[in-house]
């Protein structure tokens, strides 16, 4: 490799947190850049150019742009891991992991930014209750849907890291409650004592989103 791959993220974004996981798994040396969307830098011609979709995470591997977390995650395994192990060949194993991906993605996600744009980008005073009743309908289809001590086989995946950095994020807006959803509470446990960096971009994170959106509420309701 001839020069840093360049991650362009924010400091809570999940998915960021999740390339930055597996960036230290497979020793690679980042270069970030962080982005702020409150003066809406990702919709610069610069910005544009790398990702015409303007979301983060987007890398810069030595002049080739790959964005989406998930596609990220993908590529950095493929081209750099040593071993398949986070994302192995069995084209099963993969289907069950993009399954995942597709959770994260399409429930996990979208609930978070629901809960917490309109606080911070439209002034909302309050997160409203169905936004939150949203954020424990996906937690009641991922408890449901854990079956033994990592999302996919017998140990650690791209699955794993991906969606226990969204689970962590919407932690800090909507607290999961151990008696109502224990097997996900026993599951981000398992996470924090086998994901490496879990202290630094999981447990860390968690608390500065309660404090930040704390902060944001508080603003808002003295306008």
């Amino acid at each position: 490799m001839s020069s840093k791959i360049v991650l362009h993220t924010t400091r809570r974004t999940p998915g960021g947190r999740a390339v930055q996981i597996l960036s230290h798994i497979l020793g690679l040396d980042l270069d970030l850049k962080f982005v702020d969307l409150s003066k809406k830098e990702q919709m610069s011609e610069e910005f544009l150019k790398l990702n015409p979709f303007h979301t983060i995470p987007t890398i810069d591997d030595d002049g080739v742009p790959v964005y989406d977390s998930h596609a990220i995650l993908v590529y950095l395994v493929s081209k750099y891991a040593k071993d398949r192990d986070l994302f192995p060949e069995d084209p099963v194993i993969q289907a069950r992991i993009n399954a995942w991906f597709h959770f994260d993605s399409g429930v996990l996600f979208p609930r978070l930014r629901g809960a917490v744009e309109p606080v911070f980008y439209f002034g909302l005073k309050k997160i409203p209750r169905d936004r939150m009743e949203a954020i424990e309908a996906a937690y009641d289809l991922f408890e449901g849907a854990l079956k033994g001590d990592f999302l996919v086989g017998d140990s650690l995946t791209l699955a794993d890291i991906s969606v226990t950095t969204c689970l962590v994020s919407l932690n800090g807006v909507c607290p999961m409650e151990e008696s109502k959803y224990p097997k996900s509470c026993a599951f981000l446990k398992r996470m924090e004592q086998s994901m490496p960096c879990y202290k630094e971009f999981n447990a860390e994170v968690l608390e500065e989103t309660k404090v930040f959106l704390k902060q944001k509420l508080d603003e808002n309701n003295k306008k």
